[in-house]
C-alpha cells in the first residue's frame, strides 16, 4: 500500500484548514500544501479593510507562523504553481516536477472577474484578491486623490468605505438600482446606501462606467469572482461553474476532493448545488474532508453547515445567516444601521436572517437554522419583534 499521503493545491483558507485539521484528527501520513503565492497562508478578509488601512500589519495576516508547518510536519511549498493533475497516475505536476498522492484536495479558490479597460487606465486599474493585490492598491491610493470603483458588491463597498475614511474622493458605479442587489434585501441596501452617502461616496446606480470618459487616479474592478477550476477541467473532473462535488466534498474522482470558493456543492439550505464564497464555508468544507481522509472512528456526515457571511463597512457590520431564495416573506425589525434585522421565511419556515449591527440576533438565527425546521413563524416575530423576544416568551 502506498504512503504518498495527501497533497493540497491552494494555500488559502480551505487549504490551510484542511492541512491543520488532518493533523488535529490524527492523520500521520505526509501532507504537502502547495501555493502559487510567495506568502505563507494568510487571512484574506482584512485585505479590503484593516490591512488596506494600515491598521493591521503584514506580520499579523498569516494564520500561523512559519514554524507551525515544520512543527506539524506539513511540507509547505510556496510560489510553486501547479500545471496539471493526472488522476489516473495519481500525480500532480508543478514548476518543480511531479509529486504522487493518495488523496488530493483542490482548494484553488476564486479569482476576480475582469473586464477590458483602455490602455491609458491599465496602470491604475486594480482588482483585489491577494495580499500582493492589496499592497499594490494601497500603494496607489497613498498618492491618489480619487478612486472609481466598478461594482457595488462586498469588495467594492468595503474599499469604498476604506478610501472614504482616508479622505479620498470615491465614486461607485453599479448597473443595478441598489447596492448589494444580488445578495441583500432592499432595506439592508437602503441603510448601507445612506451610510455611504453620509461619508461622501458618490453612488452612481443604474449606471455602467464609461471608461473612455472616466477620470480617476485609481480604478478598482469589484464585479464579482469566478472559480479557479482550470486544473480540474483539464484533468477531466466534472465542472459546472465550479468543481462539482457531492455532499462529502468528493469530486467525480473518488480520490480527489475540492473545497472553498472553487467548489460547487449541495447544501440543505438551497435547492441545487451552489458555489459559496465565504470564509466559514471554506473552513467547514475543509473540516469535512479532513475528517474523511483521517479515517476517524465516526462516519462523516454529509455537508450541512449553515452558510453565513459578513461585511464590515465603516463601523457597520452586515451579517447574513442562511441563503435567501426568491419570493420569500420578509419580516423587518428595527431601522438603520444599528440593530436592523430582516427575517426571510418560505412556507412559514425561517430560511435566512440579515442583520446590521445586531450580532446577537445573527447568532440566534444561526443556531435556529442549524437545528433545522426552525420553530419560529412570521407571526411569532411580528408579535415579539426579535428571535430573542420569541425565546423569552416561551420560557
Amino acid at each position: 500500500m502506498s504512503n504518498h499521503g495527501t497533497i493540497i493545491i491552494g494555500a488559502g483558507q480551505a487549504g490551510y484548514q484542511a492541512a491543520a485539521q488532518l493533523r488535529v484528527k490524527g492523520y500521520d501520513a505526509p501532507i504537502t500544501l502547495i501555493g502559487d503565492e510567495p506568502h505563507i497562508p494568510y487571512q484574506q478578509p482584512p485585505l479590503s479593510k484593516a490591512y488596506l488601512k494600515g491598521e493591521l500589519t503584514g506580520d499579523r495576516l498569516p494564520f500561523r507562523p512559519e514554524n507551525f508547518y515544520d512543527d506539524k510536519d506539513i511540507v509547505l511549498r510556496l510560489n510553486e504553481p501547479v500545471s496539471s493533475i493526472d488522476p489516473a497516475g495519481k500525480t500532480i505536476t508543478t514548476s518543480k516536477g511531479s509529486v504522487a498522492y493518495d488523496h488530493l484536495i483542490i482548494a484553488t479558490g476564486g479569482a476576480p472577474r475582469r473586464m477590458p479597460v483602455p490602455d491609458r487606465l491599465k496602470d491604475r486599474t486594480f482588482t483585489l484578491k491577494t495580499r500582493d493585490d492589496a499592497d499594490a492598491l494601497g500603494q496607489a491610493l497613498e498618492n491618489a486623490k480619487s478612486i472609481a470603483i466598478v461594482g457595488a458588491g462586498f469588495i467594492g463597498l468595503e474599499v469604498a468605505a476604506t478610501a472614504a475614511q482616508a479622505g479620498k474622493t470615491v465614486t461607485v458605479f453599479e448597473m443595478q438600482d441598489r447596492i448589494l442587489a444580488r445578495v441583500a434585501s432592499p432595506a439592508i441596501s437602503a441603510a448601507l446606501q445612506e451610510r455611504h452617502l453620509t461619508a461622501g461616496v458618490d453612488l452612481r446606480l443604474n449606471e455602467g462606467v464609461d471608461f473612455d470618459a472616466l477620470e480617476a487616479d485609481v480604478v478598482l474592478l469589484g464585479i464579482g469572482g469566478v472559480p479557479v477550476d482550470a486544473l480540474a477541467q483539464s484533468a477531466g473532473l466534472t465542472c459546472d461553474g465550479g468543481i462539482v462535488v457531492d455532499a462529502f466534498m468528493r469530486t467525480s474522482d473518488p480520490h480527489i476532493f475540492a473545497a472553498g470558493d472553487c467548489a460547487k456543492s449541495p447544501t440543505p439550505f438551497w435547492s441545487s448545488p451552489v458555489r459559496l464564497e465565504s470564509v466559514q464555508n471554506a473552513i467547514d468544507q475543509a473540516n469535512l474532508i479532513a475528517e474523511q481522509i483521517a479515517n476517524t472512528t465516526t462516519a462523516a456526515q454529509p455537508y450541512h453547515a449553515v452558510p453565513w457571511f459578513w461585511s464590515d463597512q465603516y463601523e457597520v457590520k452586515y451579517q447574513l445567516a442562511g441563503l435567501i431564495p426568491e419570493a420569500t416573506m420578509m419580516v423587518q425589525a428595527g431601522q438603520g444601521t444599528d440593530g436592523l434585522a430582516i427575517y426571510h421565511f418560505r412556507d412559514q419556515a425561517l430560511v435566512a436572517c440579515e442583520t446590521l449591527g445586531n450580532g446577537a440576533e445573527h447568532m440566534s438565527a444561526r443556531r435556529l437554522l442549524d437545528q433545522g425546521n426552525a420553530p419560529v413563524s412570521p407571526a411569532d416575530l411580528q408579535e415579539h419583534g426579535t428571535l430573542k423576544g420569541v425565546f423569552k416568551s416561551r420560557r
